[in-house]
């Protein structure tokens, strides 16, 4: 299977909801995790109730298909695993290690041998524990309490953490080198950010609160409903998809109460949201102005664009990817001011270069040859010298060997 057929199927595992947030996963963990080999340790970091754990089961899944893995995912929570507690539940400990220690113990690492170890809340690690996980992000060695033999591990790991590390670090609160172990590095952006996923969220939600209450007829929130869903999430910046799952869950046991009718449209929805998210009849009506302003403006845009494209005989294709790479110029022009003059000496000389490139010439007399076999079809010598100069600039003056080759 290609990566995207592993992505399909993994999402179809882990019941990962959400067309903006697969989209991303669709790119980051071929390169953060399969391209890898699994071997690099993986900071997944976002806020609480942004998905982690659905993420973290889908990073597994992947690694599983695509990595022939075969072991087990395996997922603690540092802020339960107290002083004395982190090393001998992750390492293990050997029977007669301390005082109650009357067996062998197997710990977290052999369990996910061949699979993956998810540290959930890692910044709640103390500072000695920070520095025995330390060894085994870089060796990838450790040794169970009371043994003296050396293992080794190979088992994914994912550190997942709700809180900016970065910030700990400033703070003296976290090991920078245990950070700089991570080298694959995953965010998941909070669920505001995420506008298709709300409601694509929020309908899976209700239908699965409906199966509970065998109610196969509904059919979940209206495109009304959905709306109001999304903009009142966005406008709370809500980042937890937890909360979106207890809020539609209420409205759907709430209107069932009664009975349960085939959809839920935005006046039943209407006290919930303006409860649970101070959304009130005005925002929606804000929010209906403001994309009939923005639908407008790109319908108004994408006709003036077509008009332009026909009027110099150029695709519409063509001419936006022609914009695309003119604000791109426009955008890496830090080393000077953006003034009218700069930008277009820039997207000049940009666009000698890329014909140059086009005609795939090494000297001025195969540029000029590109253009035809007549003299006429050809641009001058002077006008070839010239464009020449522009493209390599001083490294026309160093390289005589690509000068123009026609006798004058």
């Amino acid at each position: 299977m290609n990566h995207q057929q592993v992505m399909n199927e993994s999402f179809a595992r882990t019941g990962l909801v959400g067309s903006d947030l697969r989209d991303q996963l669709c790119r980051d963990i071929p390169a953060k995790v399969l391209l890898r080999r699994g071997r690099d340790v993986v900071l997944l970091s976002g806020p609480t109730g942004a998905g982690k754990e659905r993420i973290a089961a889908t990073l597994h899944e992947a690694a599983r298909q695509a990595l022939a893995r075969s072991g087990d995912l395996i997922e603690v929570s540092c802020a339960n695993l107290g002083r004395g507690l982190f090393e001998s539940e992750l390492f293990g400990y050997r029977r007669g290690a301390y005082t109650g220690a009357d067996r062998d113990h197997e710990g977290l690492l052999a369990k996910a041998q061949g699979g993956t170890l998810v540290l959930d809340e890692v910044q709640a690690l103390a500072a000695d524990d920070q520095a025995r996980l330390l060894r085994l992000l870089g060796e990838r060695e450790y040794r169970a309490v009371g043994d003296e033999r050396v293992r080794t591990s190979d088992a994914l790991i994912v550190l997942a953490s709700n809180t900016d590390l970065k910030t700990l670090v400033a703070a003296g609160k976290f090991r920078r080198d245990l950070v700089d172990r991570a080298l694959a590095k995953l965010v998941v952006p909070p669920l505001y950010a995420r506008r298709r996923d709300i409601g694509e969220l929020a309908q899976a939600f209700a239908l699965e609160a409906a199966a509970e209450l065998d109610a196969p007829e509904f059919i979940g929130l209206t495109r009304r409903a959905l709306a109001d869903v999304e903009v009142a999430v966005i406008r709370a910046q809500e980042v937890s998809v937890r909360r979106l799952k207890e809020f539609v869950r209420d409205a759907v046991f709430v209107a069932a109460a009664d009975a349960l009718p085939e959809a839920l449209d935005s006046d039943m929805l209407r006290p919930l949201l303006e409860s649970e998210f101070a959304f009130t009849e005005t925002h929606r009506d804000e929010q209906d102005v403001r994309e009939l302003e923005h639908d407008y403006e790109l319908l108004v845009g994408r006709m003036r664009l077509l008009e332009l494209a026909q009027d110099h005989r150029v695709s519409l294709h063509t001419l936006n990817k022609l914009c695309g790479a003119v604000k791109t110029v426009i955008d890496e022009m830090h080393d000077q001011p953006r003034s009218y003059r700069n930008v277009v000496e820039r997207t000049g000389r940009l666009a000698k270069v890329a014909l140059w490139l086009v005609s795939g010439a090494h000297t001025q007399a195969e540029f000029r040859r590109f253009f035809g076999s007549f003299e006429v079809d050809m641009p001058t010598k002077s006008v070839a010298h010239q464009l020449y100069h522009d493209v390599f600039g001083e490294a026309a003056v160093k390289k005589p060997n690509h000068a123009d080759e026609e006798p004058s």
